[in-house]
Order: C-alpha cells, then structure tokens, then sequence
C-alpha cells in the first residue's frame, strides 16, 4: 500500500486516478488486483474536514493498494496518471 499526492486539487487527483486503465478504482484492500482510490470523497468522505486534516487526507491524496500485476504494467499505468496531469 502506498499513498501519495499529485500536484493540485482534487480534480487533478481525479484526472490520473481516471487516466490509469489497469488499477481497478475501489476502495476494497482484500484483491489481488491492484486499487486505486480518492480517500477523500471515497472511504474517507464522511470525516468532517478538521478530522480529514488531522488524518493527513489531502484532496490531492491518492492511494494504491498494489495487487500481482507485473512490476512494468503498473509502471506504465502511473505513467498515464502522470501525463494526465
């Protein structure tokens, strides 16, 4: 599992989590596949905005939560989520 932030607000985080084709979008941790999630309107949504700050969750937050795919798949996946940018 990892997290991190893309430069921006949230529509830049939605842009590349929607720009990415192999990571499934669900916020589901128990899959072999590998997920990709906005914590901040998705698992997370309903924390007050105080509680979000307090827990790190940013609007520009992503998280991925790495599944059996091949190393280089998701490499050029995170490339698409880039270029979105």
């Amino acid at each position: 599992m990892l997290s991190f932030k893309v430069k921006g607000d949230e529509a830049a985080a939605w842009r590349f989590i929607d720009a990415t084709k192999i990571m499934s979008l669900t916020a589901n941790l128990g899959d072999a596949k590998t997920t990709i999630v906005h914590p901040g309107s998705t698992t997370h949504s309903r924390l007050s905005a105080e509680d979000k700050a307090q827990a790190g969750i940013t609007d520009n937050l992503i998280r991925v939560a790495v599944g059996l795919e091949d190393v280089a798949d998701l490499r050029t996946d995170l490339s698409r989520g880039i270029a979105a940018l």
